[in-house]
């Protein structure tokens, strides 16, 4: 078993889920830094989740693309915590499993490694 295959699998659906939030709005609570954000940066930031998801799930691109979400995640944690909000549980538990793609450690290649 791959675990980075699976790994790779849960970030392409939770970048799926959150970019295509950002176009019909069915997670609940709404983020809370939605309002601030130009409606065009927002969909703009839809977009690049949504390449995200699809871009993770191909090794070439894997640890670019794992890299690059990270450091989106910590800035967007940041600005969540400047702005004296707190919902960013899902962005940590992701910048987590994304640190782990770009890392990659022996366990995540299964067996024979």
């Amino acid at each position: 078993m791959n675990f980075s295959n699976i790994i790779a699998g849960i970030c392409a659906a939770l970048l799926f889920m959150i970019g295509a939030d950002k176009f019909l709005n069915f997670m609940e609570p709404p983020c809370s830094i939605m309002d601030t954000v130009s409606p065009t940066i927002w969909k703009g930031l839809g977009v690049m989740q949504l390449a995200g998801g699809i871009l993770i799930m191909m090794p070439k691109f894997r640890r670019a693309v794992a890299g690059f979400f990270i450091a989106f995640m910590l800035f967007f944690i940041i600005y969540h915590l400047s702005k004296s909000t707190y919902d960013i549980g899902g962005a940590v538990f992701m910048a987590v499993l994304l640190a782990l793609l770009v890392w990659n450690p022996s366990f995540l290649g299964g067996k024979g490694r």
